[in-house]
C-alpha cells in the first residue's frame, strides 16, 4: 500500500483543482474483498475501478450514505496510478482502521487480501462458489478421469494469482502460532490395558524427567518454525524471504475405481490445478541428526502438494507440516553431509545463520515392554517386546539449556506386534515449552 505521506502529495494538486482541499481529506480502509468505486453516488453508475480490503482511499465527503472518494492504486494491484481517480463508494464499506484477519473472520477473500499466503489462496479458491454443471455430481456424468475442470475467469481472484505469483513477505505472528505452554510430559501416554487384541503395554520402569528450562537460544515464537509444526507459509515467514505461488496447470477430476467410478475429488483450488512454491532468497532448511551433526539444504521452488488426496495409511503429520526436502533442495557448503539413511531428530529453519558445529544431543531412554501373542510360524509362543520411551534433548547453541525436545512413544503395531512410534517436538521459547507438531506412525496390509 502507498503511505500516506505519499498519498497527501499526490492528491495535493488534484484536489486543490477540484476545490476540496486537502485537508478535507479523511484517509479511510476499504472492508469489503472487492468493492466497486462508482462515477457517481448511484448504485447504477458506471464502475471506474474495483478494490480489495485495506484499500486505501481519501474520503472527501460524504453525503446520502456514499462517499466522494480519491483513489491513488494499490501496491498489491500494481503500480500507482498516473492520476488520482475521483470516485464514490457506498461508506458503509469503509472504516478508519485497516481489517485484521480476526475481523475478516471466515470470509476467504477478506482474509487473503488483509493477509496474502499461499494457504490464504487456496482457501480462497476453494471458497468460490462453484455453477451447478462444475460440482461433484454433474461433473461424475460429465467428465472422464483425468479430464480437466474449467472454472469461469474472476477479475479479483486473477488479481490475487497475479499478486502472489509475484511473491509476497509474510508476517511469523500471522503463520506461527503455538498456543499455551505446556508440560511435554502431559502429552506421554502409554496404553495401560490391553484394547480389543492389542497387548497391554508395560509401564515404564522409571518416569521421564525433563531438563532444567530457561531462557536460551530462541526468545520469541518468530525465532525460529520446525518442519514438523507448520508449512511453507510458516517457514517462509520466520526467514524473512518471499514466498510465490507458480501455477504450472489445471485442475483435473479424479475417480475412486473402486466404488463407482465416479470423481471423489478435483486437485488444487478454483482453475489451478496444480502449483509450484518458490522462495527468494532461497529457504535454508537445517537437518539436526542424533549425534549433534548439522547439515543443510537451500530450497529456491518445490512442488506444492495441491491434489487433494485423502492420507490412507502410513506415517504423516496429523496437523501442518512440511515434508522433508527432496530432488529440489541443493546442499549448503561448510555442512555436514548427511547420507539418506542418517537419522535426523528434527529440521527447522531461522532468521539467522545455524553454525555447522554448534549444536549438542542428549538421548534419555526409558524401557517399556509388551507381550507378542503367538504367531506361528513367526512366534511358535509368547514373546516380550523390549523397547523404550526417547527423550532427546536438542541444545542448539551448546549453553547447556535445552532448546528443542523430541520424545519418541512406541506402541504395539496392529498386525505384528513390533514398535510403531509418534514423534512430538516442542521448542523453548524465552524458558517455556511449547507444542511445535508430531509425526504419527501407522501399521498398513
Amino acid at each position: 500500500m502507498i503511505a500516506a505521506a505519499a498519498l497527501a502529495v499526490v492528491f495535493s494538486g488534484s484536489a486543490a483543482a477540484q476545490g476540496q482541499g486537502v485537508a478535507a481529506a479523511k484517509q479511510r480502509y476499504v472492508q469489503g474483498s472487492w468493492v466497486n468505486l462508482r462515477e457517481s453516488a448511484q448504485s447504477s453508475a458506471r464502475i471506474v475501478a474495483q478494490v480489495p480490503a485495506n484499500a486505501v482511499l481519501q474520503q472527501l465527503t460524504e453525503r446520502d450514505g456514499w462517499c466522494a472518494v480519491l483513489y491513488a492504486g494499490d501496491a498489491r494491484l500494481g503500480p500507482p496510478l498516473a492520476e488520482p481517480l475521483q470516485a464514490h463508494v457506498a461508506c458503509n464499506l469503509l472504516a478508519d482502521k485497516p481489517l485484521t484477519l480476526a475481523q475478516a473472520g471466515k470470509d476467504a477473500a477478506r482474509a487473503f487480501w488483509v493477509a496474502p499466503s499461499p494457504n490464504r489462496l487456496r482457501a480462497y479458491g476453494n471458497a468460490l462458489p462453484r455453477p451447478p454443471a462444475l460440482q461433484l455430481p454433474a461433473l461424475a456424468k460429465s467428465h472422464a478421469h483425468e479430464m480437466p475442470v474449467q472454472y469461469p475467469t474472476r477479475a479479483e481472484w486473477d488479481a490475487a494469482k497475479k499478486l502472489m505469483r509475484a511473491g509476497v513477505v509474510l508476517r511469523p505472528e500471522q503463520e506461527i502460532d503455538r498456543g499455551r505452554p505446556v508440560n511435554p510430559l502431559d502429552d506421554l501416554k502409554l496404553a495401560t490395558h490391553a484394547v480389543d487384541h492389542i497387548p497391554a503395554v508395560a509401564p515404564l520402569a522409571a518416569p521421564p524427567t525433563l531438563p532444567a528450562i530457561a531462557p536460551s537460544y530462541f526468545r520469541s515464537h518468530t525465532s525460529v518454525a520446525l518442519l514438523h509444526e507448520t508449512d511453507a507459509d510458516g517457514l517462509a515467514a520466520v526467514a524473512g524471504t518471499r514466498i510465490s505461488v507458480v501455477p504450472t496447470g489445471v485442475p483435473v477430476g479424479r475417480f475412486n475405481r473402486h466404488s463407482g467410478p465416479e470423481i471423489e475429488y478435483i486437485t488444487g483450488f478454483w482453475d489451478v490445478g496444480t502449483a509450484d512454491q518458490a522462495f527468494a532468497a532461497a529457504l535454508t532448511i537445517y537437518a539436526i541428526t542424533h549425534q549433534g551433526l548439522v547439515g543443510a539444504h537451500s530450497v529456491r521452488q518445490r512442488y506444492w502438494d495441491i491434489s487433494n488426496e485423502d492420507h490412507y495409511c502410513g506415517g504423516h503429520y496429523p496437523g501442518r507440516g512440511f515434508n522433508d526436502p527432496g530432488e529440489e533442495a541443493q546442499p549448503v557448503r561448510g555442512y555436514a553431509k548427511l547420507s539418506d539413511s542418517a537419522q535426523v531428530l528434527t529440521r527447522l529453519v531461522l532468521p539467522a545463520t545455524l553454525a555447522p558445529d554448534a549444536v549438542k544431543v542428549k538421548t534419555r531412554r526409558y524401557a517399556t515392554s509388551w507381550m507378542q501373542p503367538a504367531d506361528p510360524p513367526i512366534r511358535d509362543k509368547p514373546q516380550r517386546k523390549n523397547t523404550a520411551v526417547l527423550v532427546h534433548e536438542i541444545d542448539v547453541d551448546r549453553d547447556g539449556v535445552v532448546d528443542i525436545l523430541r520424545i519418541d512413544t512406541p506402541s504395539p503395531g496392529g498386525m505384528s506386534f513390533e514398535p510403531i512410534f509418534d514423534w512430538r517436538w516442542y521448542v523453548n521459547i524465552n524458558g517455556q515449552w511449547f507444542r511445535a507438531g508430531y509425526w504419527v506412525d501407522q501399521e498398513c496390509t
